[in-house]
């Protein structure tokens, strides 16, 4: 243990005599800065001055249904096409509609807004499926799990 406190006393010593040569200055005169310590400098507190700046509002952490898209997917076999939709099938009504030459699927979602009136709207996703392949009379629809709306529809021969 002797060795160490030794070591540490050198150390001591060295650190001094730098901190005397740093202070001095070019003609080799001793400058008026007191050198304090190293424990006086780690104890120093600081205060940081903290400003608030006006920065445009962050999107809600907590998802919420009204606000984001729904997720589908779209898969084709050589027999029909199969469309997965997430959303609350039990809850929301799903309409299927065709154009010339795509499917829409809409949804309507009701929620109660921050003055609490009740706020519904269609939300319809367009998807490129050919409807003049396909056979719409003939489509299957099931709610799987609340989660799901499956939605398979069969090609034309």
């Amino acid at each position: 243990m002797g060795s160490f406190e030794e070591a540490l006393k050198n150390i001591d010593v060295f650190c001094k005599a730098l901190a005397k040569k740093i202070t001095e200055n070019d003609k080799g005169i001793e400058s008026d800065l007191p050198i304090e310590p190293v424990e006086k400098l780690l104890r120093q507190r600081y205060v940081a001055e903290i400003k608030e700046e006006l920065s445009p509002p962050k999107p809600p952490l907590i998802p919420l249904p009204q606000l984001e898209q729904p997720l589908i997917d779209v898969f084709e076999d050589e027999y029909s096409y199969k469309v997965l939709l997430q959303c609350r099938c039990r809850d929301e009504k799903v309409m299927i509609h065709t154009d010339v030459d795509s499917v829409e699927i809409c949804k309507r979602e009701c929620f109660i807004d921050s003055q609490g009136v009740e706020v519904c709207a269609d939300n319809c996703q367009r998807l490129d499926l050919p409807p003049n392949r396909l056979q719409i009379e003939k489509m299957i629809t099931k709610c799987n799990n609340n989660e799901v709306f499956e939605i398979e529809i069969p090609k034309k021969n």
